[in-house]
């Protein structure tokens, strides 16, 4: 008697029939791949730790100088990891100067829109030097640095000395707000009388009259005359 045979299960083909098809998985890796993180979200992340860690920041220098401020410190209380703040900004010296720059860049907003918002061209002089000269009462770092208050300076000379950057920024601003009230005078004149202005305004920030208002009538003729001047 031949034996019984046990029956053979049968084989499963792949879509061509050829051969078998595999019954799990044949690698022990992921079986899909991470998704990247958007472009858009990447940059919005960052703009949020930036704005994070400059806030943070400004509160720190204002409240005990930014010569005592310690990166560390730094980093716990703006909630964040001390190397994310290395990979954005560097090292301490680069975050002083991005916060300077940042407190700056809302001062030169402010002036910005009191250009916008004044009636005609000598209003909008008037009103940029007075909200240039205000700064030093409306941003609570900026009063830190040019009063020194904790016995630290350590800020000061980029209010000063080493202020070409804000300068040529708000140069730029007050020029082309100049151009658009006085389209036919030279462009090299309008921007010599931004630079010359700018210049002026910080100079008064910086070192203040007792009298406001006398410095801001000051400059203001002294742009008319400029104006005036190049239109004979």
């Amino acid at each position: 008697m031949t034996p019984a045979t046990t029956p053979r299960r049968p084989t499963s083909t792949g879509p061509t029939g050829t051969g078998p098809t595999s019954t799990g998985p044949t690698s022990t890796g992921p079986t899909a791949r991470t998704r990247p993180v958007p472009v858009g979200l990447r940059a919005q992340f960052r703009e949020t730790l930036r704005e994070r860690v400059l806030e943070t920041a400004s509160a720190a220098a204002t409240e005990q100088g930014w010569g005592q401020v310690r990166m560390a410190d730094l980093a716990r209380r703006a909630g964040v990891s001390r190397s994310a703040i290395h990979r954005e900004f560097g090292d301490k010296e680069a975050v002083a100067h991005a916060l300077v720059a940042h407190e700056s860049d809302r001062v030169i907003a402010e002036v910005g829109q009191a250009l916008i918002d004044a009636p005609d061209w000598r209003a909008g002089i008037a009103a940029a030097l007075r909200t240039t000269m205000a700064a030093r009462e409306n941003h609570p770092l900026i009063h830190a640095v040019l009063t020194g208050e904790h016995d630290d300076v350590t800020l000061l000379p980029q209010l000063t000395t080493g202020s070409t950057a804000i300068i040529a920024r708000a140069r730029v601003m007050l020029s082309t707000w100049l151009r658009g009230h006085h389209p036919r005078l030279p462009r090299p004149m309008l921007d010599d009388a931004a630079d010359v202005l700018v210049r002026a305004a910080l100079s008064h920030l910086t070192a203040p009259e007792a009298d406001r208002e006398l410095a801001v009538a000051r400059l203001q003729r002294l742009a008319v005359r400029l104006m005036v001047a190049q239109r004979v």
